[in-house]
């Protein structure tokens, strides 16, 4: 079995194991859809929440005779969230995601990324019973800052600039169905899925014959998909202080390379020291055959401050 398909196993286990493991639902033919809608959904609710946070790691030496670099990471993100729902059966759940960091080594002539993610999501959804909707996604992802490609000449440090804001930026919309059990756990299917990456034309119109961008041909500024996606949340508490969260989302392409599946995990743990401070441990993996073709490993972990509101 390959890595893919372990991770992929791993997706749907632990998003069926979650599901399994809280309250048993509640039967729905035991009740009449509009005293479900009454029960649930009475009247208009909004809830805005979220978390911010502002990590750091830091390594100093001076004359350490075994050998070692100084260097300082700072990262800082915020994940937001709106809820919106009403007893009419509408539902509205909205994420706003930003990451951003950089790492500074002694000696380097340039700070590096640490990281750097934008993301926002927006999904409305009729709902069907208590935890079943049809739904509507709309997904939007790109980077903040240019990304560069860093190498030496006759032991010069230079760079040069390989993306930026808005290239690449993915643009994806399905219709499907939305199962949400509580603010921690949904699961979103949508069998009909667009997906559209797009770049600025001053990176693809150098290429050559056969060469891509981020997936996109010669001369071109956008590649458009249709497929299906798989995507979910989940966050628990694993033991006293320990807080474990997932996003995750899976794409399979109906026009080309059907059995190349893209999928996208980023999980993470928090150890809570006390209400503010806690340590992070972060673990993204993501595969986009048109992207890159490769898996794409982000790994960070450090302590800082978590704020959540």
């Amino acid at each position: 079995m390959t890595v893919k398909s372990i991770l992929l196993l791993f997706i749907f286990l632990i998003s069926f194991s979650y599901s399994f493991s809280q309250d048993e639902l509640i039967d729905e033919e035991l009740f009449l859809f509009d005293a479900i809608i009454e029960s649930e959904m009475g009247g208009k609710r909004m809830k805005f929440y979220g978390n911010t946070r502002f990590n750091f790691n830091q390594a100093y030496f001076s004359n350490w005779i075994s050998g070692g670099e100084s260097s300082l990471s700072l990262l800082y993100g915020l994940d937001y969230n709106f809820n919106y729902s009403d007893r009419n059966g509408l539902v509205w759940d909205s994420n706003f995601l930003l990451s951003v960091g950089t790492t500074y080594i002694s000696g380097d002539k340039f700070l590096k990324k640490a990281d750097d993610r934008l993301e926002i999501s927006s999904l409305i959804g009729k709902q069907i019973n208590q935890y079943w909707n049809y739904s509507g996604l709309l997904n939007f992802k790109t980077q903040l800052l240019p990304g560069y490609r860093y190498y030496k000449e006759d032991e010069i440090e230079k760079r040069e600039k390989i993306s930026q804001f808005l290239s690449p930026a993915i643009l994806q919309a399905g219709i499907g169905y939305y199962y949400k059990k509580n603010e921690n756990f949904n699961i979103n299917l949508s069998p009909l899925s667009a997906r559209i990456i797009m770049v600025s034309k001053k990176y693809s119109m150098d290429l050559t014959q056969g060469q891509k961008y981020f997936g996109v041909d010669r001369n071109k500024r956008s590649k458009f998909f249709l497929g299906t996606s798989f995507s979910g949340f989940f966050k628990t508490e694993i033991m006293k202080n320990i807080i474990w969260e997932n996003k995750y989302s899976i794409y399979i392409n109906y026009l080309e390379k059907t059995q190349n599946v893209d999928f996208d995990l980023d999980t993470s743990f928090r150890f809570k020291v006390n209400s503010k401070i806690s340590g992070n441990f972060v673990l993204h993996l993501l595969y986009d055959d048109d992207l890159l073709g490769k898996l794409q490993v982000r790994e960070l972990m450090g302590l800082g401050i978590n704020i959540d509101f």
